[in-house]
Order: structure tokens, then sequence, then C-alpha cells
């Protein structure tokens, strides 16, 4: 079975969210997420070995990196990586900042990366600069999330949903990660969430993309699997694997953090 560690930040108690100072708008798909676990429940959900650490996540509306008057406001995200056989655990920059980039945010979106219908994963990721190189290396991550937010594309204004699974703890999205030297020979270690077709739910709250969601056997492909494994697990979320509600439109600020973002809005 695969050990589970954390880097030193993770033991500090990291994963927390750096000062947010994000541009109000409506993300892309998937975009927006939340965070409302213990550890004990992921290292259950993983199969983890050794002890989780003590307390959880609790974030009700994170975003990716974005830039402000004063530079870059990093957000991370936690995400699952395995080498020589052992799975870690740790606190990921959210979106992927590419090795050639040196640190810097790129001025175009990186936070999903996404896969075409009908043409294998392997071959949509090369012909995509930004992410070829990561996926080339084996670069592959399971990031988690509680739940996402999607915006109806067809309502004006767009109404926003919270998706959850169905009846999983948590979930376990395809990942791509990559290393970017950041001078002082220090480095930046940053994720992306790979995309696909999206599923009947999805469909009809009017999004057109959907995260790959995984689960025990194909968590172990996407991780530990050839290329050839990783590629066939792209694929849109099963049918009754996750559920939606609206909720308030005080999502679209991503400052916002009240309790309110978790009920259901009027009319759902």
């Amino acid at each position: 079975m695969p050990t589970a560690r954390f880097n030193g930040e993770a033991r500090r108690g990291a994963f927390a969210t750096i000062t947010a100072r994000i541009e109000r708008g409506r993300p892309t798909m998937c975009g927006r997420g939340g965070l409302d676990f213990d550890w004990r429940t992921v290292w259950r959900y993983l199969s983890l070995a050794g002890a989780p650490p003590d307390g959880g996540e609790r974030r009700l509306n994170i975003a990716p990196s974005t830039r402000s008057r004063d530079g870059v406001d990093w957000r991370t995200l936690p995400a699952v990586r395995s080498a020589e056989g052992e799975r870690r655990v740790d606190s990921l920059v959210w979106p992927l900042v590419p090795y050639w980039l040196k640190g810097d945010l790129p001025k175009f979106s990186t936070a999903n990366c996404r896969s075409e219908p009908d043409t294998p994963f392997a071959e949509t990721v090369t012909g995509k600069p930004t992410f070829r190189t990561a996926w080339k290396r084996g670069q592959r991550c399971v990031i988690l999330l509680s739940w996402f937010y999607e915006w109806d594309q067809r309502t004006r204004p767009r109404q926003p949903w919270r998706v959850l699974p169905t009846d999983a703890p948590i979930l376990a999205l395809a990942g791509l990660w990559d290393r970017s030297p950041t001078g002082n020979d220090e480095t930046m270690e940053s994720c992306t969430i790979v995309t696909t077709s999206p599923n009947a739910l999805l469909r009809d709250i009017g999004h057109h993309r959907a995260p790959v969601l995984l689960d025990g056997p194909s968590i172990g492909a996407w991780l530990e699997g050839s290329e050839d494994d990783a590629q066939a697990v792209v694929r849109p979320p099963p049918d009754g694997s996750l559920r939606a509600h609206p909720v308030t439109t005080r999502v679209n600020n991503p400052h916002y953090q009240d309790e309110d973002l978790l009920e259901v809005a009027d009319g759902g």
C-alpha cells in the first residue's frame, strides 16, 4: 500500500489561503470550488497509510491565484501525488505555472487543462505547450475539493450552482502539476484541473464542461498507471455521481466566505 506524508508546510497546518484579493467575475470551468473536510476522511477515502494530521480544511469559496496592484495573490489547493510507491498530500499553487515562466503567473488561463471529445487525451495535451511537459513527465496529481461552483450559461444574470459528490465524501479530480524555478534556487509547484465533456447533470444546469472525476480504481490509474491507463480515465463523470443546488450570487465575489454559500438559494 502506498504511504502518505506531508511536506514541512503541511505539517504546520498549511493549505491556508494566502491573502485573497481577487477580481470579481465569473470563472471558467472548473474555476471555483470549496473545501470542508477533516484529514481523517481523506486518509480513509484514499486508503492512505500512516496517521493523518489533526484538523482539516474549511474554505468555502476558492478561486485561482490572480494579479493585484501589489503583485500576485497566490492560492493553493491540496493535491495527492505519487512517487516511488509513496503517495503524499501537498499544497500546490493554483493555477498551473509552467516551468518556462519561472514562477510568474500566466497572463492566460491555466486553471483547467481541456480535453477534447473523441480525441485521445495524450494527443490533445501534447498540442498544448503549457501542459505538454507535465504530461510527458508523468506529473499527474489528484486535486481534492469538497464541491465546485458552476454558472448557468443560459440565464441573465448567470445563476451559480454548487456541485457536490452524491455519495463520496470528497471530490478527487484529475490534475497535472509542474515545477517552475523562481530564483535563488527556489521552485514553485502548481497544478491544473483536467476537464472533459459534461454529464447529464451539468448539461441540465447549463454548463458545457466537467472536471474529470476519479474513484478508487481510476485514482490508481491516474497516479500510478501508464500513459494509456491515465488517458483512459479522462471521461465525463458518471451520471448520478454528482448533485447540485443553486446558491446565492454572492459567490460571484471570491472574497465572500459566509455560511450562506452552503444554502439552497430561493427557487432551488
